[in-house]
């Protein structure tokens, strides 16, 4: 087992989706053993069954515990614990302070890919801690999340292709070594210290709580989803020039409101989910699309396949920059999950909403980019962004 071959595993995985991805009339789709589900009506009842329909994360529970891989009484008490400062640090007062944010991180970034990502991972991190009244080690933050994106693409990969005890235990050794580095980093943090407190105290009910690894899934799983898609949506922009033209023109007049740019935001998550697809486990017998499921059995919802769904989209396969549901906003909001829907929804969505449209907005101010192709290459690691090494030229405008 190399790097490589990880890659190639998980990125196959994704492939495979889009491949699937609206074919209409397919009895049953199938990636290995699992069933694929990708009707939105279908992925619509699943995500709002939890109870039926619960969440398995194997071996990546191995960097712990969070509100993203507990179901049932577990997962609420874990919700509560951040959700009040996720939707506090997204109300609209807060525009003009992420705004900020994002536009000083990215004058002092080179003008290359990887200034710009640097940037965007600093400005999101530092919004993330502000909204638990944390001031973090920006660097040594971005060096952990680095770690922590790489054990979970090999926890991941071990849970699709089984490994030998050595490999076993050895993922399990960095999971446990990153996040007990990222605990001393807190220790190391003012304030740090009565927020774990503080999260400890709300989940006293539940047994073996680590307030330092719900700290640690939260600000990986918001930073990345969020960085990720900005980076796509440099991608989309570098393809196509006119687009850019018109989303700069827009931008520049300074009005509040941007439906073009919201609308290449929201046509970048549909096209380029940053979670292309969830695995959930089956609670009970039941019947569903007219396939019978056993209790135990695990299933895979595509949110590829229900972007791409050719009944509810029009030329659902091709990425349109002024796609006319969301310009008219005529979608079906079943059709659309780029933060899931129903009571498992991503308790982060309105920030990453707010972080993602000024991210755009800042970087459109500063930059222009070029691309040579539009061939889109990805690496997936339970999140979908744009492969190393890609060809977006950047110059400062």
């Amino acid at each position: 087992m190399n790097q490589s071959q990880i890659e190639d595993v998980l990125n196959s995985l994704v492939y495979a989706l889009y491949a699937q991805s609206g074919r209409q009339g397919a009895a049953e789709n199938r990636i290995g053993n699992l069933q694929v589900f990708d009707h939105p009506d279908a992925v619509d009842h699943i995500v709002k069954s939890p109870a039926l329909f619960r969440k398995n994360f194997s071996m990546i529970s191995a960097l712990g515990y969070s509100r993203f891989n507990t179901n049932d009484e577990n997962w609420a008490i874990r919700r509560e614990i951040t959700q009040d400062a996720y939707l506090a640090a997204a109300r609209p007062t807060q525009q003009n302070a992420v705004s900020e944010i994002y536009t000083t991180r990215l004058l002092q970034s080179d003008a290359t890919l990887p200034g710009i990502q640097k940037a965007l991972f600093s400005a999101s991190l530092t919004i993330f801690y502000r909204a638990f009244g944390l001031v973090g080690d920006i660097e040594q933050t971005l060096t952990l999340i680095d770690r922590v994106r790489e054990v979970l693409r090999r926890l991941q990969y071990f849970s699709w292709v089984a490994p030998t005890i050595s490999e076993r235990d050895g993922a399990v050794y960095d999971a446990r070594h990153v996040v007990a580095d990222f605990a001393a980093q807190l220790a190391a943090e003012p304030g740090a210290a009565a927020e774990m407190a503080r999260f400890a105290e709300k989940a006293k009910a539940v047994r073996g709580f680590s307030p330092v690894e719900e700290f640690v899934m939260n600000v990986f799983a918001g930073v990345e989803t969020t960085v990720a898609t900005v980076l796509w949506v440099i991608d989309r922009l570098g393809a196509n020039e006119k687009v850019q033209q018109r989303i700069q023109d827009e931008i520049d007049t300074g009005k509040p409101d941007t439906p073009y740019t919201d609308c290449i935001v929201n046509e970048t998550m549909r096209y380029l989910p940053p979670i292309p697809f969830l695995v959930r486990e089956v609670g009970a017998e039941t019947s569903l699309d007219g396939r019978q499921l056993r209790a135990g059995q695990l299933i895979l919802l595509s949110v590829v396949g229900v972007h791409q769904h050719p009944a509810f989209w029009v030329a659902s396969k091709s990425f349109d920059a002024s796609r006319k549901e969301f310009i008219e906003d005529t979608y079906d909001r079943r059709a659309f999950i780029p933060f899931l829907t129903g009571p498992r929804m991503c308790g982060g969505a309105r920030l990453g909403r707010l972080e993602v449209r000024e991210a755009v907005r800042a970087i459109v101010r500063q930059f222009t980019f070029n691309r040579a192709d539009d061939v889109i290459r990805f690496d997936y690691g339970l999140a979908l962004r744009p492969a190393a090494g890609s060809s977006v030229a950047v110059a400062r405008r």
